[in-house]
């Protein structure tokens, strides 16, 4: 059920800021890292944008395979998010698209993996210990009756209590579209006029709403699995459901027919 009341973005002014001029004029420091071809290195960004301070700077970590084809045939830089969110896009780079884009792709284009704020090695969000995190992941998510209900509800309760104590002020400022506006921090520092970008499941709405704050500024778009940004995280909860439910009730005749079916053949 798509908000009726749901406003498409304002884009920022094309004018950066004096404010965040250090920032969108930093320059890059690359070293090896990872598979062979890759660089790394980290962006600086500001964690709150409406009022930057260096003393609360985030460091977001950057990968990057270069184009492998004439440097006189190269168009520029292609971002790519595997989505989440919480995926790793550096992984996401470094372990398939840096490697199995398709080779025209590559040739003409610097493989580039921003991991977002508070993701993998960009300032990560840790709510429990492991100890604390195995107890978490035993906790019945399909509750059958009131106890199991309760048990579930205060797993989740004390999961985001860690959330807060450890990373409150981070937690403020770990949305959708400061993470999009860290892109447009990336596109700058890489030397591109326009961010090109593939994106999929959330990184398509990590892409759409980056298109939305920065329509001057967006090149090409790929995004595969595109999430609809008018509906409520409940609502795109239950229709993800629905999807898992159609999937395996096709999926479940079929594998117990078959003698090597992992759950059995009943």
């Amino acid at each position: 059920i798509a908000d009726p009341s749901a406003a498409p973005l304002r884009p920022l002014p094309t004018e950066i800021p004096d404010s965040l001029r250090p920032y969108y004029e930093q320059r890059l420091r690359w070293r090896d890292c990872g598979p062979e071809g890759f660089e790394c290195a980290t962006l600086r960004v500001p964690l709150d944008y409406e009022h930057p301070d260096a003393a609360d700077d985030l460091t977001l970590a950057v990968t990057r395979k270069r184009a492998e084809g004439p440097a006189a045939e190269r168009i520029g830089s292609l971002l790519v998010n595997p989505g989440g969110p919480g995926g790793s896009a550096v992984d996401y780079a470094q372990g398939f698209a840096g490697l199995g884009f398709p080779a025209p792709v590559r040739a003409r284009y610097d493989i580039v993996g921003l991991d977002p704020r508070g993701v993998a090695r960009s300032e990560p969000v840790v709510c429990l210990t492991d100890r604390q995190m195995d107890a978490h992941t035993q906790v019945d998510e399909t509750p059958d009756n009131r106890r199991e209900i309760s048990l579930l509800v205060a797993a989740d309760r004390r999961f985001a209590q860690g959330c807060q104590r450890r990373h409150g002020a981070l937690l403020k400022h770990l949305s959708t579209v400061e993470a999009a506006r860290d892109m447009d921090v990336l596109r700058a520092a890489l030397g591109d006029d326009e961010l090109h970008y593939v994106g999929a499941s959330y990184g398509t709405f990590l892409g759409a709403t980056y298109a939305g704050l920065f329509p001057s500024r967006t090149g090409r778009l790929v995004l595969d699995g595109a999430m609809d940004p008018s509906l409520s995280a409940e609502q795109l909860n239950r229709d993800q459901t629905a999807g898992f439910e159609t999937a395996f009730t096709a999926f479940a005749p079929d594998c117990v027919r078959r003698s090597d079916c992992p759950p059995g053949t009943g």
